[in-house]
């Protein structure tokens, strides 16, 4: 998986707003953890299909991109990286993200209690606008750290883990 350059290989969808956009996402994922286990593929696939419907939703629409963000996938000797891309609404927008990365983060062991708890919030309120369990399933059943930066107008997700090479 590593190319004789020694450098990981990084494989890059852009997300465009179309229907079949998280399954193209989840076909470049397949071909990026060819190599690796079973259960790390599983893995890669639930993040990439969550963090790309997130960037279908809520990445900000422009006239003159018809790509909504993109999504990476890089296997790097036995660990994996995947990274999501996109515009953001507003500054207000990307703070909330910004805050619940770091409130998964901070959870560390107890992210089955915040994802339990989330769950128990969405069933006695289910007109609630926005699930964010997507963050929270790429942490809890994924295996991932998750962090995030802001820049500017951009909002980038990153989603690793340890990842088996299965030889």
């Amino acid at each position: 998986m590593i190319p004789p350059s020694g450098s990981p290989a990084e494989h890059t969808v852009r997300i465009a707003r179309r229907h079949s956009a998280v399954e193209d996402a989840r076909r470049v994922a397949e071909l990026a953890t060819r190599e690796c286990s079973a259960e790390c593929r599983e893995a890669v696939s639930l993040a990439v299909c969550e963090l790309s419907e997130n960037v279908l939703k809520y990445g900000k629409e422009s006239g003159s991109d018809p790509d909504a963000g993109t999504i990476s996938v890089t296997v790097d000797d036995d660990a994996i990286r995947i990274r999501a891309i996109n515009q953001v609404g507003s500054v207000e927008d990307a703070r909330k993200v910004f805050d619940l990365v770091s409130r998964i983060s901070v959870q560390g062991g107890d992210i089955r209690d915040l994802y339990r708890s989330r769950l128990l919030e969405l069933f006695s309120n289910p007109t609630l606008e926005r699930a964010q369990l997507g963050l929270m399933r790429t942490v809890f059943e994924g295996g991932f750290r998750l962090s995030c930066y802001v820049r500017g107008a951009e909002l980038e997700i990153v989603a690793e883990r340890a990842c088996r090479i299965d030889a």
